[in-house]
């Protein structure tokens, strides 16, 4: 029997020095994507913590044809790093993360209290840092646990696959994708994507991007007869697609709860979302601008076809496009991730409960069920393995604002996922 108290003690006494040490190197490696351009650094920096820990890494290089399927400035060798442990058991888990980063600009008024790409913890046990929550931390925090398992001789039911991957804030064609096509990723898959609050994440949204394109004629102001005003002719195209939008709202998945709505206190299941998020035309206030460019953000539910969604959006464009004068109208469709789908009652999801009701004393009746608008490179893993074992648990929080300026995870949170992966590993339940 594997001494609870004994792990619960050695992680509390976890000097808060060697931790922020371990979160430093990782968030100090600016991956900042686009152009992520540093993995081969990331890589060897975060190598030898494996290394030391008897685990087997390869490096596993995504072929250049793939990532040209991306539609972003990328620079540099697509580098994904997958650390093996046999323990002769019988089933395996792979810890996922990815090794990029959104960038840390400031937002108006709001600045970055500390060097976001340096891991700084104040009086209060709060740590900032650009990737503490998405997801670096989360990484830090698995090298911190096979060093206390190692420490107190403790052996895992599993063998162990962890894998550090690329791109994954833009999606396509991330690593954790070519790594599932390659046969990298095995067993149930624990994404460390996820918060320390009691959510079981069982969908994700998928994500598509449309740029729709309006072409008109430019020509002087003061002559408007003479050309055709593309971002006026973008008009009745936008009309249809606003109508399209309330449909697609509309609808509901048949079982995954949703986000509450924040204000109005209405519960409703996992929803579609469609949101017109750019638009760009002109050049000057005295020249019709000839062009404009409108692109689309839909997130799908897991019961959406990829296709049938296509196809709405081109019907709404194409019924805008009867009343439009605009001389073209052109459609690009860039499908960044699948919806996915996660089985709460799966053997993975249903041990990560007990680990939860475990560690935090939370029964499984007050963890909230929970399908996410953002979307995950898990929608490829589980479409390529065929898995909804899938899952998502991390060391950040719900107030951690990943992705916005002060990201920030706590410390006492950090020794709680330490926790939770330990018992996951070695206690039985």
């Amino acid at each position: 029997m594997v001494d609870l108290e004994q792990i619960y003690d050695e992680v509390d006494n976890l000097d808060p020095d060697t931790i922020l040490k371990v979160l430093n190197d990782l968030i100090s490696v600016k991956t900042v994507i686009p152009p992520a351009d540093n993995y081969r650094e990331y890589v060897d920096m975060i190598t030898p913590y494996f290394e030391e820990l008897g685990f087997e890494n390869k490096e596993i290089v995504q072929p250049g044809e793939l990532i040209e399927e991306i539609p972003y400035p990328l620079n540099g060798p697509r580098i994904n790093l997958v650390s093996e442990k046999d323990f002769d058991k019988d089933k395996w888990v792979t810890f996922y993360g990815h090794m990029d980063v959104v960038p840390a600009p400031t937002e108006e008024e709001r600045e970055w209290r500390f060097d976001p790409f340096k891991a700084t913890i104040i009086k209060s046990g709060k740590i900032y840092g650009r990737g503490v929550a998405d997801m670096k931390g989360s990484m830090a925090c698995v090298i911190l646990a096979l060093r206390v398992m190692e420490k107190l001789n403790l052996t895992p039911n599993y063998n162990l696959n962890v894998v550090n991957c690329t791109d994954e804030e833009i999606g396509i064609y991330p690593g954790v994708r070519y790594l599932a096509e390659e046969g990298y990723v095995k067993g149930i898959i624990y994404c460390m994507e996820g918060v320390i609050d009691p959510i079981i994440v069982v969908g994700c949204a998928g994500a598509l991007n449309v740029d729709v394109e309006t072409v008109g004629r430019s020509c002087h102001s003061g002559m408007n007869f003479m050309g055709v005003n593309a971002l006026e002719e973008m008009v009745p195209i936008l009309v249809e697609l606003m109508k399209l939008k309330k449909v697609v709202e509309e609808r509901e998945s048949d079982d995954i709860p949703g986000l509450p709505r924040f204000g109005s206190g209405e519960d409703r299941n996992m929803t579609p979302m469609f949101n017109l998020d750019v638009i760009r035309a002109g050049e000057k206030p005295n020249i019709v601008p000839g062009t404009c460019t409108l692109t689309i953000n839909r997130r799908l539910i897991p019961e959406e076809n990829i296709e049938d969604v296509k196809q709405e959006i081109l019907d709404a464009i194409n019924a805008g496009k009867e009343r439009s004068k605009a001389l073209d109208v052109k459609i690009t469709f860039k499908y960044d991730y699948p919806a996915v789908r996660m089985d709460p009652n799966a053997p993975g999801v249903k041990r990560m409960k007990k680990v939860i009701e475990t560690v935090q004393n939370i029964s499984e009746e007050k963890m909230r069920m929970i399908g996410m608008g953002g979307s995950t490179d898990m929608g490829f893993v589980s479409e390529i393995l065929g898995t909804n074992d899938i899952i998502f648990r991390g060391v950040g929080n719900v107030g951690s604002n990943a992705h916005g300026v002060n990201e920030t995870i706590k410390l006492k949170d950090i020794r709680t996922f330490i926790k939770e992966l330990i018992v996951f590993l070695c206690a039985d339940l």
